[in-house]
């Protein structure tokens, strides 16, 4: 299909959406599974961020979104499909609330750092890494904040109330787990992963 375009954003975009539904059907396949375990293989995070801030730039161009990445962060094991949706997860939930809110200039900003001797639940990590997900919407109201992972819990009219449960779900089966920090014109969601895997 690609090659019969002759418009490179097109063609680009095209391919683009190949590749989500491949991802898509995976991720599918993987809930519908018999508890699947993620895929463990060497994953770049800035590869996963790129990748869910083409999306956001398709879907939403009055949305600036900017990165600021540690260069030093090493691969990690993990699951590209998985943790690509829980990334897109998180992003679009702010995206979406933002221009419920009608916020004035929207900005994503994708931060990625290392965090050195880092305890993660119980458990002490040599480093762990950081993807701060930072926008300056309306921020989560102090009613929600407290059940913002459960499923079916949405501050959003149009929202299911699943992104960030099946998110944290993912970040779990990665060893790690999300946080969130919000006030109005504020709101940062941290998604922390061990970058070296513990065998259960």
């Amino acid at each position: 299909m690609e090659r019969d375009l002759d418009d490179p954003a097109l063609a680009e975009f095209t391919h683009i959406i190949i590749e989500e539904v491949d991802r898509l059907r995976d991720l599918v396949d993987c809930m519908l599974g018999p508890n699947k375990l993620a895929r463990h293989e060497p994953l770049n995070i800035h590869k996963v961020l790129e990748r869910v801030r083409t999306l956001l730039i398709a879907e939403t161009p009055g949305v600036q979104v900017e990165r600021d990445y540690d260069p030093s962060l090493p691969d990690f094991p993990g699951d590209e499909a998985q943790m690509i949706q829980a990334v897109l997860n998180v992003a679009r939930n702010a995206v979406e609330a933002m221009a419920e809110a009608g916020t004035d200039q929207p900005h994503l900003l994708m931060r990625t750092r290392a965090r050195r001797q880092f305890t993660l639940g119980a458990e002490r990590h040599r480093l762990v890494c950081e993807v701060a997900l930072i926008d300056n919407g309306p921020g989560i109201p102090d009613t929600l904040q407290e059940t913002l992972f459960y499923p079916m819990v949405s501050g959003r009219a149009e929202g299911s109330g699943l992104g960030l449960s099946i998110a944290q779900g993912i970040l779990h089966q990665h060893q790690g787990l999300i946080e969130c920090e919000s006030s109005p014109g504020h709101t940062e969601f941290r998604l922390l992963i061990p970058l070296e895997r513990r065998h259960d």
